[in-house]
């Protein structure tokens, strides 16, 4: 039987072997920056959705309710969740049962009530939850909602912005993730122009 001599085999030296770890390493991280891009380019993509939905839902009440048309107007500037209307006037689960819509309604309380409804909603409670999300705008970040009607054309411009995650500027426009300190709120928008 020969003898095998083991100065005819070669192993990997300790530079090939860094070398192929370095380059794993830099494709790994890569890929994480790519899913981590991804993640937060999904979330801007559903807060754009809901967004959508909550303009759509806002323009089919302004339709149904053009008796108080004027009475969405914002003032131009976006609505503050700061005071609950007088009267709710549609029903709505508070997390645990069904409340009634007030039957004495009139259209302004009605334009109220539905901007109320749309920008901040009506408070659930959930026993053993930590997070209650009650309304549609719940589930954006920082949504804006301003409303501006021209009663002469009967046009209703509605503005809905809020908070992307995605990517913003720098102090010296660079761009980066929103995430970072450095970062001021980057800012997405839908604008939609209706005549009721």
């Amino acid at each position: 039987m020969p003898m095998i001599s083991f100065k005819d085999h070669q192993g990997f030296s300790m530079v090939e072997v860094l070398v192929t770890l370095a380059i794993t390493i830099i494709g790994l991280v890569g890929l994480a920056s790519l899913q981590l891009q991804a993640s937060r380019s999904a979330s801007d993509t559903g807060n754009r959705s809901q967004a959508v939905w909550i303009i759509e839902d806002l323009t089919n009440r302004i339709r149904a309710n053009t008796g108080g048309l004027e009475n969405y107007d914002t003032g131009g500037s976006a609505y503050s969740c700061g005071t609950t209307p007088s009267k709710v006037c549609s029903a709505y689960h508070d997390g645990s049962s069904r409340r009634t819509a007030n039957t004495s309604c009139t259209t302004a309380d009605q334009a109220e009530s539905d901007i109320w409804e749309m920008a901040c909603g009506y408070g659930a409670e959930v026993s053993g939850s930590a997070t209650t999300r009650s309304s549609a705008a719940d589930f954006i970040a920082n949504p804006e909602l301003t409303i501006d009607v021209d009663t002469v054309t009967r046009q209703v411009t509605i503005d809905l912005s809020w908070d992307v995650r995605s990517s913003g500027q720098d102090s010296e426009g660079n761009s980066v993730y929103s995430g970072q300190a450095e970062v001021k709120t980057a800012r997405a928008e839908i604008q939609t122009v209706i005549y009721p």
